[in-house]
């Protein structure tokens, strides 16, 4: 089996105890580990596989306490770097069973630099995944393109999360060209209803999918909440329901449909039987708040959410 590297933010998340709208009726949070890449790598280790981890947390307190928690899950830490000069970066999310409002106080995750020993990661790796977090401001920027410019000698797949939110943007005025840049790379794109309207602004959701493919994406996946995913290989759309029971918080679930997608990917299943086990783990995420709580076994929530009638 060859590799997975996931790039991208490191954080926590501090999500508001109680259900709220706005975060400005909030006023206690939960402290958790999050950033996305950082909730893949971590859901993918309870499922047997061993991602690295490209990341960067400052050298204080909240720093220390992901990098504990990363050694906990046994997460490879041999490319998280760590920033003296920089804070570890801070998320304050709403807890909600919708799209969560949220309020970045970012620093290390975007002074990500190149590691000369990718090299010798770089030739076994299958796929390479990255957010529009990391494209948003320099120098992680820089590092991604030059990551992606060696990747492309090893036939690496960049699959990409288009979480674009304006407020994330350094330069707000070259963020979509940015991202199209990126784009005419991806073998994968799952975006959500909610990213592709703050990318291509309201369209239906089959020209959403149009729209990503003609921007050169290969494939696919639009997850549309309740309503499950649209998946497409550019040849065939197939709708797949959510197969969610119970929905508590939302946050995670979108790293967890990711988690379940790539396992999937790596046991050679195709784009449309991953994306199911993905919304499998996507509807066990709902369950529970925050996004690090532990996942048991890919089998058990197979039995749970696909169990055939």
């Amino acid at each position: 089996m060859r590799e997975i590297i996931i790039l991208g933010e490191s954080l926590i998340d501090f999500v508001s105890q109680n259900y709220s709208h706005e975060l400005k009726s909030v006023s206690t949070f939960t402290r958790h580990a999050g950033g996305s890449p950082a909730n893949i790598a971590s859901n993918l280790i309870d499922f047997g596989i061993n991602p690295y981890l490209i990341t960067r947390v400052g050298n204080d307190p909240f720093g220390k306490f992901l990098i504990e928690e990363f050694k906990g899950k046994k997460i490879n830490t041999s490319f998280v770097q760590i920033d003296s000069e920089h804070n570890t970066s801070i998320v304050f999310v709403s807890k909600s069973p919708d799209t969560p409002q949220f309020m970045p106080l970012r620093s290390a995750d975007y002074f990500l630099e190149y590691d000369d020993r990718l090299w010798e990661i770089l030739c076994t790796t299958e796929y390479f995944h990255i957010s529009a977090w990391a494209i948003s401001h320099n120098p992680v920027r820089t590092t991604v393109f030059r990551i992606l410019k060696e990747a492309k000698s090893f036939n690496t797949r960049l699959c990409f999360d288009p979480n674009y939110r304006k407020v994330l943007w350094e330069n707000k005025n070259n963020a979509l060209d940015i991202i199209k840049q990126i784009l005419k790379k991806t073998w994968l794109c799952k975006p959500s209803d909610d990213d592709a309207f703050h990318i291509f602004g309201k369209d239906t959701f089959e020209n959403y999918i149009s729209r990503f493919h003609r921007a050169g994406a290969k494939n696919v996946i639009l997850t549309i909440g309740k309503d499950g995913a649209l998946v497409s290989d550019g040849k065939t759309i197939k709708h797949l329901p959510s197969v969610a029971k119970e929905v508590i918080d939302s946050t995670g679930a979108g790293d967890g449909f990711w988690s379940g997608l790539y396992y999937s990917l790596l046991q050679g299943k195709d784009l449309f039987s991953a994306a199911e086990t993905g919304g499998a783990v996507a509807a066990y995420r709902l369950k529970s708040i925050g996004s690090d709580e532990s996942l048991p076994n890919i089998e058990v929530i197979s039995e749970e959410f696909l169990a055939l009638d």
